[in-house]
């Protein structure tokens, strides 16, 4: 088994919905993903909250993490830390404000 050090979203706002040409996504493809790191900033001018979400390979929400964020603040999301998306699975950033919280996480794929 090969371990390999990986941003999985790289600075990216939150949208509405996140997709994977739109928002804060990332899929664990042919490998399995444990996410070491999730990093939330609201850039914007009013409170915000982020919607963190580990989906199944099939599609059904493994677990939902959501906190509301102050102008200026960041959250790590630790509850998140340590959870593995298996391949297929995918990790989403959610915020119903557009262009207000910045995303960036890090983790490790296995394959």
């Amino acid at each position: 088994m090969t371990t390999t050090p990986a941003v999985l979203i790289e600075g990216t706002f939150a949208a509405a919905t996140a997709t994977a040409s739109v928002g804060a996504y990332y899929l664990s493809d042919q490998c399995t993903t444990a996410v070491d790191k999730l990093t939330c900033t609201n850039e914007g001018a009013v409170t915000a909250t982020a919607t963190a979400q580990l989906f199944a390979p099939d599609g059904t929400s493994v677990q939902t993490f959501t906190k509301a964020l102050v102008v200026g603040a960041s959250w790590p999301f630790p509850d998140i830390v340590g959870h593995t998306i298996a391949s297929g699975g995918k990790l989403t950033v959610t915020c119903p404000t557009a262009s207000t919280i910045k995303v960036r996480a890090s983790g490790r794929k296995f394959t």
